[in-house]
């Protein structure tokens, strides 16, 4: 197996949701400070660095614009607007612009409150 290398790049968004079929409170709307971790890996580098990392926080920062101080219910393709789903489609937005023959995206975690995070990842389980 070639070595990996891996970076992470953070970044934070507000938003609010509400799960409609939840059972318990979520059902109701409320926002989360959401913190977002993307790792990327590389089996060799490139000028020293899987990616630059204003890159990955640009492609990040794309990735939260439609999302920051909105109602993550007002977009069905978040639907239901879990941190597991969140999680996914942040992934599949990093994939697209920054994903090639080189560089690929391992996982994404998004945090929604303090200790509660959901992790999407390219690897089977």
């Amino acid at each position: 197996m070639a070595p990996l290398y891996t970076i992470a790049v953070s970044g934070s968004f507000s938003a609010a949701h509400r799960l409609p079929d939840h059972p318990g409170p979520c059902a109701a709307m409320h926002g989360h400070n959401f913190e977002v971790v993307a790792e990327l890996g590389a089996s060799r580098l490139v000028d020293g660095m899987v990616a630059d990392f204003m890159d990955v926080r640009a492609a990040l920062d794309e990735a939260f614009s439609g999302l920051d101080h909105a109602c993550l219910n007002d977009h069905p393709e978040l639907s239901p607007p879990t941190a597991e789903v969140l999680a996914a489609w942040i992934f599949g937005r990093l994939e697209a612009r920054l994903g090639n023959d080189r560089v690929r995206v391992l996982r994404v975690r998004v945090e929604e409150s303090k200790g509660l995070s959901a992790t999407y990842r390219n690897d089977p389980c």
